[in-house]
């Protein structure tokens, strides 16, 4: 593993280890669904457990990995998709939005195959619509043409 990477995740996890008594303070429950409290410990200790593991697997393993050059213009192409995202959700809608980024992610940048992209992608965006829409009432429409 590159040195960056362990300093990366020495760092992520003390920030998850000194954030985790903050969000143990908040409420887990509200009166019809969880609290404000709940996510974000379960978030902070799955970084904090991940980023342990990956240093005890790293500790292991004596060599240091270097980058591979075309990780470079993937990384670009997940930067600029992400902020088309952004910019995308103000004028299409977020459902469609995040259903057009991640078949794009899945189909053109990692290269699987367009059953596979289009399963993923439809079934988070319904999986979206359902939590923030039916569960959580909250008012959005899948397009905003629509």
């Amino acid at each position: 593993m590159i040195t960056m990477y362990r300093v990366f995740l020495v760092f992520m996890g003390a920030v998850s280890a000194y954030m985790i008594p903050e969000a143990m303070g908040l409420p887990k429950d509200s009166q019809y669904t969880i609290g404000p409290g709940f996510l974000p410990s379960i978030m902070l200790g799955a970084i904090l457990v991940g980023c342990v593991l990956l240093l005890i697997m790293d500790s292991r393993h004596k060599d240091t990995a270097s980058i591979d050059k075309s990780a470079y213009g993937r990384l670009g192409l997940y930067l600029m998709s992400t902020a088309l995202l952004i910019l995308a959700m103000e004028y299409i809608g977020i459902i469609l939005s995040v259903i057009v980024y991640i078949f794009c992610v899945i189909f053109f940048i990692e290269r699987n195959g367009l059953t596979s992209a289009l399963k993923v992608s439809l079934v988070t965006g319904l999986g979206i619509y359902l939590i923030f829409h039916t569960w959580l009432q909250v008012p959005m429409t899948i397009c905003n043409f629509f």
